[in-house]
C-alpha cells in the first residue's frame, strides 16, 4: 500500500470515472458509425455521412499540411478585408511560379491556390516539390490547397486571381500574374471580371475533393462498418476471472499511509508524511460494484438474484469479459436484460479491489470495503446475497 502517492479518497472517485469514460468513448464509436444521414452526394449508395467527414476533414488537414511543410509558417488573412486570391498550377512553371511566391512574399492579403496534388502524385511529393520553389523567399506567401475555391468560382484555368470580401467576388481577371497589377486596379474602384488579360493554362493538378469522393464511392460502407466495429472487440483486452467455486467474504482495508507530504494545488496540506488516512471515515463509496463474465449465462443469471445491502448504493456492472463474436449488439442486448449500463473491468479496478473470482460483489461495510464472491448457482435456484 506505501506505493499509492495520493489518497484513497481520489483513487475512490476516479475508479467511477474511469468507468464512465470507458462507456463515454464506446458510445462515441457506436454514433459515430450509426446513424447518420447521408451527404447529397452520396444519396445513390449506402455510405455513412462519415464519408463525407472525411473528405471534408482531409481537405482541411491538407490546408494545414501546406503550412506545416513552409519553413516559418504563413501569415493568417485579414478578417473582413479584401484579398486577392490568386488560382495557381505547376502548369504555369517552375519560373513563373517562383515569380509569383516572391511577389506574394510578406503581403498578408494575398492568398494562393492549388486545387490539390498532380495525377498519381501524394501529397509529401506535391510540398516537397511545393518547398524547392520556396527555398530563399522570407517571408513564406499564404499558400493552400482548396478544391472548394476552385470549385466556388468556376475556376478551369490560371492564372486567374478573385478579390473576395466577406463572401463575394469584388474583382476577378484571367491571365495575369502580376498582384501589383491587380492592387491598382482596386485603388481606382475597379470592381466586376474584367476578362482576360494574358496566356491561360490548363490545370495541371487534379481536383483534391473530387478525387476523395470518388474513392470513397468505391468503398463498401457497411462492410467497412462491420469491420471497424468487429476489430474493436477483436482487440479488446479483457480483465478475465475464474469462477467462484464457493461463497467468500473477504474484507479490504483502504487505509494509506503518505510517503511523503501531500499538497493540494492551492497550497493546502493534504496529509503529512507518515501519516495513515481511510478515505471511508471522510466520505462514504456509495457504489456497489457487481462484477461477473458476461459470456457465461449462468453467471448472468446469478448476478441478477445477487443484491446489495445498501439499497441507496449505486449499483455498477462490471463485465470481466463479453462476446467478441456479438460485440456491439451484446453489450446491448446485456444492458436491457439488466436495465442498466454494463461496464468492463478495468486493471486498476481490479487490483484496487483484490478481485479474484467472480460473480463477486464489491461494497462498503463500516469503514471497510468488502468483496462478497458468490457460487454460481442454477437459475431455479433461491437467492444468495
Amino acid at each position: 500500500m506505501s506505493g499509492f502517492t495520493m489518497l484513497a479518497t481520489l483513487l475512490i472517485q476516479s475508479l467511477a470515472q474511469a468507468e464512465e469514460d470507458w462507456l463515454a468513448r464506446s458510445q462515441h464509436i457506436l454514433e459515430r458509425l450509426e446513424g447518420q444521414p447521408r451527404p447529397a452526394w452520396l444519396n445513390s449508395n449506402t455510405h455513412q455521412a462519415e464519408a463525407n467527414l472525411q473528405a471534408l476533414e482531409l481537405v482541411n488537414a491538407s490546408k494545414f499540411k501546406a503550412l506545416a511543410a513552409m519553413p516559418d509558417g504563413l501569415a493568417t488573412q485579414p478578417q473582413g478585408k479584401p484579398v486577392r486570391v490568386m488560382f495557381v498550377s505547376f502548369s504555369l512553371g517552375d519560373a513563373v511560379l517562383k515569380g509569383i511566391f516572391e511577389e506574394a512574399s510578406g503581403q498578408e492579403d494575398v492568398l494562393l491556390v492549388f486545387r490539390g496534388p498532380k495525377p498519381g502524385q501524394k501529397l509529401p511529393g506535391f510540398f516537397a516539390d511545393l518547398k524547392a520553389l520556396l527555398k530563399d523567399i522570407d517571408p513564406v506567401p499564404n499558400i493552400v490547397i482548396d478544391p472548394t475555391r476552385f470549385q466556388k468560382w468556376k475556376v478551369t484555368t490560371v492564372p486567374e486571381i478573385v478579390v473576395e470580401a466577406q463572401g463575394r467576388a469584388l474583382l476577378r481577371v484571367k491571365g495575369v500574374t502580376s498582384l501589383d497589377w491587380v492592387k491598382s486596379r482596386q485603388n481606382t474602384g475597379r470592381q466586376g471580371d474584367l476578362g482576360r488579360f494574358g496566356e491561360v493554362y490548363d490545370i495541371a493538378e487534379i481536383d483534391l475533393l473530387e478525387a476523395i469522393k470518388s474513392r470513397l464511392a468505391t468503398l463498401d460502407g457497411p462492410r467497412l462498418k462491420q469491420q471497424a466495429m468487429a476489430r474493436f472487440w477483436q482487440k479488446r483486452q479483457f480483465e478475465v476471472l475464474p469462477a467462484s467455486r464457493e461463497d467468500r467474504d473477504r474484507t479490504i482495508d483502504l487505509t494509506v499511509t503518505a510517503p511523503r507530504d501531500l499538497i493540494a494545488p492551492n497550497g493546502n496540506l493534504i496529509i503529512r508524511a507518515g501519516h495513515t488516512v481511510n478515505p471511508l471515515d471522510q466520505m462514504a463509496f456509495g457504489l456497489c460494484l457487481i462484477v461477473f463474465d458476461a459470456t457465461q449465462p449462468a453467471q448472468l443469471d446469478t448476478i441478477r438474484q445477487l443484491s446489495c445491502r445498501d439499497q441507496n448504493a449505486r449499483i455498477l456492472y462490471l463485465a470481466t469479459q463479453l462476446s467478441r463474436e456479438d460485440g456491439w449488439e451484446g453489450l446491448k442486448s446485456l444492458e436491457t436484460t439488466l436495465d442498466a449500463p454494463v461496464y468492463l473491468l478495468t486493471p486498476d479496478v481490479r487490483q484496487r479491489f483484490q478481485l479474484q473470482q467472480v460473480p463477486a460483489v464489491v461494497e462498503q461495510a463500516g469503514n471497510r470495503i468488502v468483496v462478497r464472491e458468490r457460487r454460481v448457482i442454477k437459475p431455479a435456484g433461491g437467492a444468495r446475497s
